[in-house]
């Protein structure tokens, strides 16, 4: 495109004007066409159009490079009137040192109506011609200013999403110590088979942070050892069902997990129990946990694993999720639906 504003634009430009120019004479003068001239004639016309061309041409490209690159910042009135009285000012001098001398020592001389149409024209055609590069350039730069805003928008969020990310390891880490910690008054080899199923843990978090989504049966995987690891402090007293699902569908790893850490922690009763389903069905994933509980009891909306959840799942999947949770009867029901495809 460049190669066609520098090189093939000003001849057309410039043969447009002549055109116009011969086309107008002409008309008025229905004894007289162009074409009846001497053919050298009109090539020395056309050829001193096309100097015209070229020689406006890099005389508005040099006035361009200052109005448009070097001094950019905010448009007003007067600037645009001054470009525009600049463009007809070199217009009009381009004019004096190209057509008028051509219309001067040709045909019958230069009249007045001549000198008119030979100095309106070509500035009207050179500020129509301005008037379509400068705004061509107010799109450029809007186009390139609204990437630039979308790119620092997606670099924040980006910024806010490892915000998120940094603050759940160590949170994870707390809960799973703790439990670790309670094992160990209690029953040192549970506690020693804790510590090597966080190992576990671990080495699958350090894996996903390098993941930008993970298969859905990995995080299966990932919320069954969690599960266990947690179960051990409970023993045998705490009733533990899953039934997760085992599909390659991609999602954002450990959604889920906020919502099993607190049906853990908040989980009691005389049969306490803990049920979690997980399922995909045409792009669309569901995770439902539900855990005995006392009754009354909601855990704290303002915690830290599900304070971030949710902003992750704002930032993550806007306006394709819906996270609810409800406590009835003793019985607390958690479920979170992502759409993913």
């Amino acid at each position: 495109m460049q190669r066609f504003w520098k090189y093939i634009f000003p001849a057309i430009y410039a043969l447009l004007i002549y055109l116009t120019i011969r086309v107008i004479n002409d008309t008025f003068d229905r004894n007289w066409y162009f074409f009846d001239r001497p053919f050298w004639l009109n090539s020395l016309e056309i050829v001193g159009s096309a100097f015209f061309g070229y020689f406006l041409a890099a005389i508005l490209a040099r006035m361009e490079n200052v109005y448009f690159n070097r001094l950019g910042g905010e448009v007003t009135v007067s600037r645009i009137a001054k470009e525009l009285f600049s463009v007809l000012g070199l217009t009009v001098a381009s004019v004096h040192v190209t057509f008028i001398p051509l219309a001067a020592f040709t045909d019958d001389g230069l009249s007045w109506a001549d000198y008119a149409q030979i100095n309106i024209i070509p500035s009207l055609y050179a500020l129509l011609f301005y008037g379509v590069r400068r705004s061509n350039f107010y799109i450029q730069q809007y186009v390139a200013s609204k990437r630039r805003l979308d790119q620092l928008e997606k670099d924040k969020l980006q910024n806010e999403l490892d915000f998120l990310k940094a603050q759940f390891s160590p949170h994870f880490l707390f809960n799973s110590l703790n439990n670790i910690y309670f094992q160990m008054n209690t029953d040192v080899p549970a506690a020693q088979a804790s510590v090597q199923k966080l190992s576990e843990l671990l080495r699958y978090q350090l894996y996903q942070d390098q993941q930008q989504t993970v298969p859905l049966r990995k995080e299966s995987d990932f919320i069954r050892l969690y599960a266990q690891v947690h179960k051990q402090r409970r023993a045998e007293g705490l009733s533990l069902s899953l039934k997760l699902a085992e599909s390659d569908t991609l999602i954002y790893p450990h959604l889920f997990l906020p919502l099993v850490e607190n049906a853990f922690k908040y989980v009691e009763g005389a049969t306490p129990f803990l049920e979690m389903t997980l399922t995909e069905t045409d792009g669309s994933v569901d995770f439902c946990i539900r855990n005995s509980c006392r009754a009354g009891q909601m855990p704290r909306a303002e915690g830290i694993g599900l304070k971030n959840l949710k902003r992750r799942l704002d930032l993550l999947y806007p306006e394709n999720h819906r996270l609810t949770a409800e406590e009835v009867e003793g019985v607390f029901t958690a479920r979170l639906t992502v759409q993913v495809a």
